[in-house]
């Protein structure tokens, strides 16, 4: 497998709270008690005049800029995103990618596994990159609309976009192997409201993501006490809860601390959690991470990563 050899994570400047956000969103008082009070969820970095191709050249920029040896041996570059589109085709590649491509680097995007997608590209760069490339894992959306910025009943989102370079060669962060689990009866998913794509989902989710877990667990010969955090997708407090609950999982194992920072930024929540981790100094060399993002389709992905 390969190593995490750095990441960034970039932020909209601008946040907003659950009252700024409740009448653009339609909610209701009992909705934003819900979102706050259960879910967890206070705050959000949003920014309806940024572009995403400014989120994303941030991260991007500010984790090539300190790692330019790196930079020279970029190879593979995949953009991640939840939205099937991103952009209107005015040319041979997205805005997003177009300065890796003008390098002559390949590049590629990603969107099928949802939410998922980026911690399940650490599977494809392993069977893409050759021993002396690095590969650039670059996590970005935009929340532009209310319909994408809510999931009835489930979820809120933000922005923020991750840039992870990964290689064959040391690293901060070793990728022990990753894991992905899906569920098909949910592939179709276009994203209209009234299509009913989600029908029956919230009622599976947890058995879902409960034997994701458990499958995950068992690929890696690990159990919860190898396991220093689990670092998951943001999408609420009480689904976790929940989880934690069913399997075991201590508390204090699950990093939740950023839901109400950030709210759910798509594929984006592990890695913030994996810098948030790291920040608060709760990692030590050798602790053992779980990451794990579900996203509709539907998709769970993990990967086990140890601290170098």
């Amino acid at each position: 497998m390969l190593d995490v050899l750095d990441f960034e994570i970039a932020l909209p400047d601008r946040v907003e709270t659950m009252v700024d956000i409740s009448s653009d969103l339609s909610l209701s008082q009992n909705q934003i008690r819900m979102f706050t009070r259960f879910f967890g969820f206070d705050q959000f970095h949003c920014d309806h005049d940024g572009t995403l191709q400014q989120l994303a050249g941030d991260a991007c920029a500010k984790l090539l800029n300190r790692n330019q040896t790196l930079d020279d041996h970029l190879s593979h570059v995949i953009h991640c995103h939840t939205l099937p589109s991103n952009w209107i085709v005015s040319s041979t590649t997205s805005p997003t990618l177009a300065p890796f491509y003008e390098r002559g680097i390949e590049v590629f995007s990603a969107s099928m596994n949802h939410c998922a997608t980026g911690i399940s590209m650490l599977n494809t760069l392993d069977q893409l990159l050759g021993e002396d490339d690095v590969g650039l894992i670059l996590i970005a959306d935009k929340a532009f609309h209310p319909d994408i910025r809510v999931i009835e009943n489930i979820t809120i989102m933000g922005e923020a976009a991750a840039a992870i370079l990964v290689a064959r060669r040391p690293g901060r962060y070793r990728v022990k192997g990753s894991y992905t689990h899906h569920e098909t009866r949910f592939w179709q998913n276009s994203g209209h409201k009234n299509e009913g794509f989600l029908e029956g989902f919230g009622n599976g989710y947890m058995d879902f993501a409960c034997s994701a877990l458990d499958g995950a667990l068992a690929h890696y010969g690990v159990d919860w006490d190898d396991i220093s955090y689990v670092l998951p997708h943001n999408v609420n407090l009480a689904s976790w809860y929940q989880i934690g609950d069913r399997l075991g999982i201590q508390r204090e194992k699950l990093c939740l601390s950023t839901v109400s920072q950030y709210g759910h930024c798509f594929g984006a929540d592990p890695f913030i959690n994996l810098q948030h981790t790291i920040a608060m100094n709760a990692l030590k060399r050798h602790d053992l991470v779980l990451l794990i993002s579900v996203g509709l389709g539907a998709t769970a992905s993990t990967a086990l990563i140890q601290m170098g």
